[in-house]
């Protein structure tokens, strides 16, 4: 029984014809896959659907297995959808799939294609999505946000001592997918701005920070929220000598080496596989 890596998940064996599957971020346990007789099924925690982890950590386990062929059987649409997309052909009453037509989608490669970006010329830093969310604060524009458990969890002790010191820190932008970001970037397409100029201010979609689920914007009373006046807020200067006791740090100050646009209000846990 093997043990394997992807680019996001560890998946190791824990008892006969089961394997468990951790986040490599913080090693926590979110879901288990079952393979018996070339029969499989997966199970998820709730905070880990949606993120691409089902077929992440099948295609991955399925490759190192090699077997000839796998099945599954299920009624629901989506998991079927699910099975469809990893390459399986509906045989009756079971799904199939052979070790020749199993596929992953890469939805990097084709969101970035239909927005018109070569990849191969992106300077910045890619950016693994989480495969753990748990809803976080409600933002400034009243939208509800999500974060890793582990950076929510900093940011909430972060926010409760500034608090404590007469500080409000609020949320401008948490977790973003790369879905998101890609209309971030349509949208301005749509405007009639060009790409070169659009991705001087956006990260194309795979190498935003925010993917990681570790990012934040912060913005406080009185401050126009994305701005660098943010610099001159008492906020700021709070989060410049506290942001680091809570394992935050400003990911993008003036001159940058990464050729991004100064930030000051984009911050960053420091939990990280990138």
């Amino acid at each position: 029984m093997p043990s394997i890596r992807t680019a996001r998940l560890s998946i190791k064996p824990t008892h006969k014809n089961c394997w468990s599957i951790y986040d490599r971020l913080d090693d926590q346990l979110i879901g288990k896959l079952f393979f018996r007789n070339n029969w499989f099924n997966i199970l998820l925690k709730p905070q880990s659907l949606h993120l691409g982890v089902a077929s992440e950590a099948s295609y991955g386990l399925m490759k190192a297995l090699n077997s000839a062929c796998f099945y599954a059987k299920t009624d629901l649409p989506h998991a079927q959808q699910f099975l469809f997309d990893l390459g399986f052909s509906q045989q009756d009453k079971y799904f199939e799939v052979t070790a020749e037509n199993l596929t992953c989608i890469d939805l990097y490669s084709s969101i970035n294609h239909n927005l018109g970006i070569d990849t191969d010329a992106i300077p910045h830093k890619k950016h693994a999505t989480a495969v753990q969310l748990v809803d976080s604060d409600i933002d400034c524009f009243s939208r509800p946000t999500k974060l890793h458990p582990s950076a929510n969890q900093a940011w909430q002790a972060l926010k409760s001592a500034a608090t404590a010191d007469g500080i409000k820190l609020q949320l401008v932008s948490a977790f973003r997918s790369m879905p998101y970001q890609a209309q971030l970037i349509r949208n301005k397409l749509d405007q009639g701005q060009t790409l070169n100029s659009i991705l001087s201010t956006n990260a194309a979609p795979g190498h935003s920070e925010h993917h990681t689920g570790c990012a934040v914007d912060i913005t406080t009373n009185d401050f126009q929220p994305l701005s660098e006046e943010f610099e001159h807020s008492p906020a700021f200067a709070w989060l410049t000598t506290h942001a680091v006791r809570f394992d935050f740090s400003m990911s993008y100050p003036k001159d940058n080496d990464q050729g991004i646009i100064y930030e000051p209000w984009h911050w960053r846990y420091k939990s990280s596989i990138d």
